[in-house]
């Protein structure tokens, strides 16, 4: 019975540092992200996609731009929707992926902000 413990204990501390390592994939990555801003008189109209892979800090959006202008950002996938929203209408009124960190949101709103970029960089690739 002891060994069956043993045996337990230390397959439940594998466990533990697997989640452990899983939760920080991707953080310094996120942590170290450069926005960028884009000119948006170079961006066509139309609705782009972006998508920034950071594990478990992955976002992906629809950016639409009409008359080079970001009119909406339909957030598909964020790991904090209300959050993403928020920063969604901060870059819509600041018409840039460059906007203010929220406070103690650093990399959500770096990953989200990028897929923000990726999306109208996007935009000018396919032109």
């Amino acid at each position: 019975m002891k060994k069956f413990f043993k045996w337990f204990g230390i397959g439940f501390l594998l466990f533990l540092a697997l989640i452990a390592c899983a939760a920080f994939l991707g953080k310094q990555q996120t942590e170290n992200l450069a926005i960028q801003p884009v000119d948006l008189q170079k961006v066509p109209d139309g609705t782009y996609l972006g998508e920034y892979n950071g594990f478990r800090f992955t976002n992906i959006v629809e950016v639409t731009i009409k008359d080079h202008r970001i009119q909406q950002i339909n957030v598909i996938k964020s790991q904090r929707v209300d959050l993403s929203q928020e920063l969604a209408d901060a870059v819509i009124e600041q018409q840039s992926p460059v906007v203010d960190v929220v406070s103690g949101a650093t990399l959500d709103h770096n990953a989200f902000c990028k897929a923000v970029e990726i999306a109208l960089n996007n935009a000018n690739n396919e032109n």
